[in-house]
């Protein structure tokens, strides 16, 4: 199957999974602006799908080197991006958690 269906199917199972959210995208040609509203299943692509799966993995405290088997990251430099995500977004929980009990 080729990329390009692939990712015609994952746009289909988002819409019908009802991922429909609005969404406003910026591009710039020429020095302009241009905004264009989708939803948001129009914007998912297998490599969508795949940062989301690595990054909610390691969320979720799966091991690195699973999560790379199963993802073929085969450079770390290319699979640390998702680890720094991954932190940054365990930090801002941890930090909003413990502000509540203030």
């Amino acid at each position: 199957m080729s990329a390009q269906k692939f990712n015609s199917y994952i746009k289909e199972a988002c819409q019908l999974a009802g991922i429909n959210e609005l969404i406003t995208v910026t591009s710039y040609s020429g020095g302009k602006s241009i905004e264009k509203t989708v939803p948001k299943y129009e914007l998912i692509t297998s490599h969508t799908a795949r940062k989301t799966f690595t990054t909610n993995s390691l969320i979720f405290g799966l091991n690195e080197s699973i999560v790379k088997k199963i993802t073929g990251h085969k450079k770390d430099k290319n699979f640390q991006r998702y680890v720094k995500l991954a932190d940054e977004y365990l930090k801002e929980e941890s930090n909003s958690a413990w502000n509540k009990r203030k």
